[in-house]
């Protein structure tokens, strides 16, 4: 998920720290006390959110003296499911792991994790009450709970208002068709005299994750059987004329002169993207709700009058489906005494709890799993100077129960994600001719993949 607001969580603080009781940063480690058993806590979220992740870990252990986690950043997601993979081959693993949404299956394939809901049950704990459905139903395969969800998030369409406004569109419109949206990019782009494009309507990278989610919207599958949900996936069927809409709508801006495409999600690109936003070259581009704060703060310090709005994602006219969760959750593994196993999970129930997740919510623009989180004083707060995020909290309330919109799990994920971004490309540089031939040549690949995979874990 850190990969996904690029540049900006280096510049949070400034737009955090205005709101009294935020978490001030960085913040040096507590000491280990004497005869305390040590817990190790991989982690994958960098920059200002991971001085945050520390704050929740130096809040934990300045609350008893029995158990003390280390807290050990990783460069990224990626980079800490690959550790976690490589360790399994002799290496030490840590006691507990952050894992992004689409490691679901890979971390449950380790055999080397404690199911949540064991200890749940075994305390006879009513968490899961607590937690936002959707959120709950993404990390719950065949009715089990495997990890705790920590930090959850949903994308949505960023726009400057200050650019609607000029042009007479709605700022307070929530949810837009592609038509529309492309409707409104062709009002919002400026040229100068020479003819040179000085503001696109829309501002994209090549990202598979908001295919997915547009897939989400209109109620389609990514893997079949039901996302592999019920039993473990076999195929993957994002190639579908509903996955190709999406693909021409993006592909449409840009050959109109309406959007600009800043290439394949992650890096540079992303930083291109989030700079155009908010300097004001791009009226609207396409994020996650945990990009929000970021955005305020570097459209402030740009200087350029441009004005944060939040809509729903965009889909097709009609739609009926709804947003599918992103972000990171706790999983616990199986290795360790039996000190380390109990402070793993005291650790995990503390960081789920309401009081922590409104500060880590609170301090970093994801959502709190935890809706309990909503009543404590911070979180309402952050909500008043941040109104813009309850829209993505409504996107989420409104997202009809199902397996699109629950999402797909399998054990390829993040290869699967490669081969559609290149093939987006691919498309989008006119060298493949159509939406469909793209994705088609995207998913036999990527089913290819998958069934080696299952066949080593079956």
């Amino acid at each position: 998920m850190n990969k996904r607001i690029g540049l900006l969580s280096a510049c949070l603080f400034a737009a955090l720290t205005a709101v009294s009781g935020f978490a001030q940063v960085p913040a040096a480690p507590v000491a280990q006390p004497a005869g305390s058993t040590k817990v190790t806590f991989w982690f994958g979220l960098t920059g200002y959110n991971g001085e945050i992740v520390q704050q929740v870990v130096n809040k934990y252990n300045a609350s008893q003296s029995k158990y003390w986690v280390e807290a050990v950043s990783q460069p990224d997601y990626d980079a800490t499911i690959n550790k976690l993979n490589t360790s399994l081959a002799g290496g030490e693993l840590p006691n507990v792991v952050q894992i992004y949404d689409i490691g679901t299956q890979r971390m449950i394939d380790t055999k080397k994790i404690v199911p949540v809901q064991t200890l749940i049950d075994r305390e006879k704990l009513t968490i899961k009450k607590d937690l936002e459905p959707a959120v709950a139903s993404y990390y719950t395969i065949a009715g089990t709970l495997y990890s705790m969800p920590f930090n959850s998030s949903a994308p949505v369409m960023f726009f400057d208002k200050t650019a609607l406004r000029e042009v007479g569109l709605d700022t307070y419109k929530r949810v837009w068709s592609y038509d529309e949206v492309f409707a409104a990019a062709k009002r919002l782009t400026k040229k100068d005299a020479s003819g040179k494009v000085t503001r696109y309507g829309l501002g994209f990278t090549l990202y598979s994750w908001i295919l997915e989610e547009e897939l989400a919207t209109q109620g389609t599958l990514f893997a079949d059987p039901n996302n592999g949900r019920e039993k473990r996936a076999q195929k993957l069927v994002f190639n579908s004329a509903e996955g190709a809409k999406w693909l021409d709508f993006l592909k449409k801006c840009v050959d109109e002169g309406v959007g600009i495409c800043y290439g394949i999600d992650g890096g540079a690109n992303s930083a291109a993207r989030d700079s155009g936003f908010v300097t004001g070259n791009a009226a609207m581009t396409l994020n996650s709700i945990a990009g929000l704060r970021g955005y305020i703060s570097n459209a402030a310090q740009a200087g350029k009058g441009v004005d944060v709005g939040v809509a729903y994602i965009p889909r097709p006219a009609g739609a009926k489906g709804g947003v599918i969760i992103g972000g990171a959750s706790l999983w616990i593994t199986n290795t360790g005494s039996a000190e380390e196993q109990a402070g793993s999970w005291d650790f995990v129930k503390f960081a789920s709890s309401p009081d922590i997740q409104a500060f880590f919510s609170s301090n970093t623009g994801y959502y709190p799993p935890n809706t309990a989180a909503y009543n404590v004083q911070l979180m309402k707060d952050a909500l008043v100077k941040f109104p813009q995020f309850q829209i993505a909290i409504d996107q989420l309330h409104q997202t009809p129960a199902g397996y699109p919109s629950q999402g797909a799990v399998f054990g390829t994920f993040v290869k699967a994600r490669s081969n559609i971004q290149s093939a987006m490309e691919q498309f989008i540089t006119g060298k493949v001719p159509t939406a469909k031939a793209a994705l088609d040549g995207a998913a036999k690949q990527s089913s290819s993949e998958l069934e080696e995979y299952n066949a080593t874990v079956q």
